[in-house]
């Protein structure tokens, strides 16, 4: 017997959409094709509606434009914006069946048919495979995570025509998330039960607890997202400024504001901190340049600016060693140590501009660290 021919359907709010929404498809497409009862020829992503109320969610002309730029990886999965175009909110059974009586109306049309050109234009998510070359019948079947079938049981949110129509009908491929037991749920519902067969579990082994609420969490703190959304959608998220990325204190993408700093408080007055860790190493450990500078000392990293007059200044964060430590340092070595101060305290290095490098402590008397 010849496999069902199956195009994967998700629904949800993709705001924004991570990686994991794609993987989804990806996982399920392997699952079932190994099984060889269905054949995946397609993938399709369909928005909320704004009018759904869900808390932080962007509108949809955002988060359409956010799935074109991650699906561009993608040669198979395609975005539909046909229910954000609605006028309202529209129920999951509603969607499938529209996706569903789409592509049955394309399967039935004939070739010649003036108006089946137009249609394929505008039913731009149709996969290639019904367009053009399919023969025989496609089933839509909805993509989702295993807490949304576990929200089937949620008192009030789905109604048991929905639950009917979405699962005898259309079926779902469900895939498991951490501290889930979709089996168990399935076996506590009688209507679930009464539809399993239409029901496919596939198992996520590598599992990634990626959700767009953590994200946009993250993108709120100015924390990287690199890596859990495609590299195209980041760009747009700090391009438009979403998910108050634009009224970020600190900055941790300095190609879209160059003004802004990386610092969280400011440093001295009389110091000029380039950064803490020199590219360069003069041999001397003194760079007299005309501007702002910084030299390595070993055992410490210090940091200096030269005033218009008077000699250059710089404050190093100096680990003095234990005297006591003679595995490490001759008793000279040691002598010399102990009287620059204790172990762990700062202390002030002025090297005038003749070379020669003065020790003041000047009452620092607390843990070295960047003042």
């Amino acid at each position: 017997m010849a496999p069902t021919k199956v195009v994967l359907l998700s629904c949800g709010a993709f705001n924004p959409p991570t990686i994991m929404h794609l993987r989804m498809f990806e996982i399920a497409r392997d699952h079932l094709q190994r099984m060889e009862y269905h054949k995946v020829i397609g993938g399709v992503i369909s928005p909320v509606h704004d009018e759904y109320g869900k808390k932080d969610l962007v509108s949809s002309t955002h988060r359409c434009a956010m799935l074109r730029h991650a699906l561009r990886s993608s040669d198979w999965i395609r975005l539909s914006s046909w229910e954000c175009q609605q006028e309202s909110w529209s129920r999951t059974r509603v969607v499938l069946a529209y996706h569903q009586n789409q592509i049955n109306a394309v399967l039935n049309d004939n070739l010649d048919s003036p108006n089946k050109k137009q249609r394929r234009e505008e039913l731009h998510w149709v996969p290639d495979d019904v367009k053009y070359h399919s023969e025989g019948s496609v089933r839509v079947k909805l993509l989702c995570g295993a807490d949304l079938l576990e929200s089937f049981g949620t008192p009030g949110l789905w109604s048991e025509e929905d639950i009917d129509t979405i699962v005898g009908q259309h079926g779902l491929v469900v895939i498991t998330r951490e501290g889930t037991n979709p089996y168990k749920f399935i076996y506590e519902s009688d209507l679930l039960t009464k539809y399993q067969n239409n029901i496919t579990i596939v198992t996520e082994w590598i599992s990634n607890e990626v959700s767009s609420t953590k994200i946009r969490r993250a993108l709120r703190r100015s924390e990287s997202v690199k890596y859990l959304l495609e590299e195209p959608v980041i760009d747009y998220i700090m391009k438009e400024g979403l998910y108050g990325t634009k009224d970020n204190k600190y900055l941790l993408y300095p190609e879209y504001n160059q003004s802004q700093s990386f610092f969280l408080t400011p440093s001295p007055s009389d110091v000029n901190m380039e950064s803490p860790s020199p590219t360069s190493h003069p041999t001397n450990g003194i760079d007299y340049g005309d501007s702002s500078m910084q030299c390595n000392f070993s055992g410490g990293e210090s940091y200096a600016s030269k005033p218009k007059n008077g000699p250059v200044t710089y404050i190093r964060v100096e680990r003095v060693e234990d005297p006591q430590d003679s595995d490490r340092f001759s008793n000279e070595e040691n002598t010399r140590r102990s009287g620059m101060g204790y172990p762990g305290q700062a202390v002030q290095i002025i090297a005038t501009a003749a070379g020669e490098n003065k020790v003041h402590k000047q009452g620092l008397s607390r843990p070295a660290c960047l003042l």
